[in-house]
């Protein structure tokens, strides 16, 4: 079973003197001991091209509540980034006794509709439990969601998923799960390009229990 975590998001944009991504791969030593020391279990760092700006965002599992105090330490300490926390819209509920390990993760994003996020929202906290079991049976087991601004710009959804072995085509398949594909893709507006969730690139990765 799942131990409790308080889970975070954050969104900030990559400045000239960050030199590219690769700034992450250099400091991924020093970065490993702070969160360590931090009390993070997890982080995972994405990167994306958003309204043409370079854009960074993290996901990170905590052992104790930081609502309300900012980014963790281990974002703003000898980081040349400014993060801004993420709101928390969904989480998929992790079934009882199950088993969490080698799953394969993946950070995925959308815009979505200012007007539209509430409804996004509502949708979600009435989620029926019918598509949480399609999402389950076709791999789904840990997923959190949050919505991001982009400063001056566009507001986005980031879906940070776990799962067991590889997307299996056959979820988009299933009528029950295509209409609810439709009802919330009314919210949602793909970026340009794209016809759904985009797939964001790893930049790091930290996870406490199988640090070296």
């Amino acid at each position: 079973m799942e131990a409790v975590k308080w889970k975070h998001a954050y969104m900030a944009e990559l400045p000239a003197e960050a030199q590219g991504f690769e700034w992450f791969q250099k400091e991924k030593g020093r970065l490993d001991r702070e969160l360590s020391g931090e009390g993070i279990c997890k982080c995972r760092i994405y990167a994306q091209e958003t309204e043409g700006r370079a854009c960074l965002f993290a996901y990170a599992e905590e052992e104790r509540d930081r609502e309300g105090k900012g980014p963790a330490l281990f974002l703003t300490k000898g980081s040349p980034f400014f993060w801004r926390e993420a709101r928390q819209v969904y989480e998929f509920k992790v079934c009882e006794e199950e088993d969490l390990t080698g799953l394969s993760a993946r950070g995925i994003i959308i815009g979505v509709k200012r007007d539209y996020l509430e409804e996004y929202v509502r949708l979600h906290d009435e989620q029926p439990q019918v598509i949480r079991d399609i999402c389950y049976e076709n791999g789904f087991r840990r997923s959190s969601i949050y919505a991001a601004e982009l400063p001056g710009g566009g507001l986005y959804l980031l879906q940070f998923v776990e799962c067991r072995g590889e997307e299996n085509p056959a979820l988009y398949e299933n009528e029950t799960y295509k209409e609810w594909l439709r009802v919330t893709g009314e919210c949602q507006e793909p970026l340009p390009g794209e016809r759904f969730w985009k797939e964001m690139k790893p930049v790091y990765e930290f996870e406490k229990d199988v640090m070296s």
